[in-house]
């Protein structure tokens, strides 16, 4: 009996040994998983792929197939900029206005681009009495905008080039000032400034409630309606280390913004109910279904491509600036990501492009 006992007892002791050991395993291998740290931002319609990647869990399937997982961090108006924040190591990966960090990406922000995501969310505005009818009466005019750095300046920049009007250190005719983005309809209105430049949805709202006369929309324009103006990041820092995951986060947005393509409704809806958006669900929706968000990597780099080229020959970019080299590092072809998706509502089901469409 006493041995019995005995037996029991180191049985037991065995299996509680075992079973410590195993939960130090898997706490191990817990704290050892691979994370993919990616921004979002909160009232920003066209952050649908985002929000959707993230609330379907586009973003966990896919680091799931490689045993890694997702961390969301947000990117506030007002605090840390998406760019400090990436410096600084606080983002992996993620999504945004591309060409706000041109100048950033050439003076050593480490992230490159992997697809592009969206088309035309900018338009530029006058109020309804202006005599300024297109961006070639602008001549002089002063600009309202979010930021200095903004992807609408240099939007705009490029399309004063096409029209002859001075936008480089030598020759500037124009004056772009920053305004907090709900400031600016305000300032227009308030005949602060003769133009804004605005994303939707505050762009639309503006013209909606002050009744702003539009002169440019970079969604319809034969200069901007091919071109993405939202595209995938991707740190250098990831590259190095987790390619696999960098990969990974690069399907997922892309499958997303197939879906918003596909179910602009749903994807207001989730945006809504998620408290990612304020808003009208039927305004926000028909924003969503005019955009343009069947992604595409070869089409997002000939974005990049154009714009690089073009803003350096404005001295926005610097003329030292190898501008092949700086193109080749800043967008980049993952193995594994399709040129892009498409969704099929009836089926729920994705498919994958492949080929450039350059």
């Amino acid at each position: 009996m006493k041995k019995s006992l005995l037996i029991a007892g180191a049985a037991l002791t065995i299996a509680s040994l075992s079973f410590t050991a195993c939960n130090k395993k898997a706490a191990a291998s817990s704290e050892s998983q691979k994370v993919v740290r990616i921004n979002f931002q909160t009232g920003n319609l066209c952050g649908a792929p985002v929000h959707v990647a993230w609330k379907m869990g586009f973003f966990d399937e896919e680091l799931a197939k490689i045993g890694q997982k997702a961390e969301f961090v947000q990117v506030v108006e007002g605090a840390a900029t998406l760019g400090e924040m990436i410096a600084s190591g606080k983002v992996d990966a993620g999504y945004g206005l591309y060409a706000t960090q041109l100048q950033a990406i050439e003076n050593g922000l480490p992230i490159s681009y992997t697809s592009g995501i969206h088309i035309g969310c900018t338009k530029y505005y006058v109020r309804g009495d202006s005599p300024i009818n297109s961006v070639a009466d602008l001549r002089g005019k002063k600009i309202g905008v979010p930021g200095l750095a903004d992807s609408s300046v240099m939007n705009l920049k490029r399309k004063l080039m096409d029209v002859g009007i001075g936008v480089t250190a030598d020759n500037n005719e124009v004056e772009f000032v920053a305004y907090a983005s709900a400031d600016l309809a305000i300032a227009l209105n308030n005949g602060a400034v003769d133009v804004i430049g605005a994303h939707d949805p505050i762009a639309t709202k503006g013209e909606l409630a002050y009744g702003f006369k539009k002169i440019l929309d970079t969604g319809t324009d034969e200069k901007f309606r091919n071109e993405y103006c939202c595209q995938q990041f991707v740190t250098h820092k990831l590259l190095r280390e987790n390619p696999e995951g960098a990969a990974a986060v690069t399907r997922a947005l892309q499958k997303a913004s197939a879906f918003v393509e596909a179910e602009p409704r749903a994807a207001a809806q989730l945006q809504i109910e998620n408290n990612l958006v304020a808003g009208d669900l039927d305004f926000n929706a028909a924003l969503l279904e005019e955009l343009n968000f069947i992604p595409s990597r070869s089409l997002g780099k000939k974005t990049f491509d154009n714009a690089a080229r073009q803003l350096q020959k404005a001295g926005i970019l610097k003329s030292s600036t190898n501008i092949e080299k700086y193109i080749e590092q800043s967008y980049i072809e993952l193995f594994g990501v399709p040129d892009g998706y498409t969704y099929d509502s009836a089926t729920k089901t994705f498919t994958e492009i492949n080929g450039s469409r350059s």
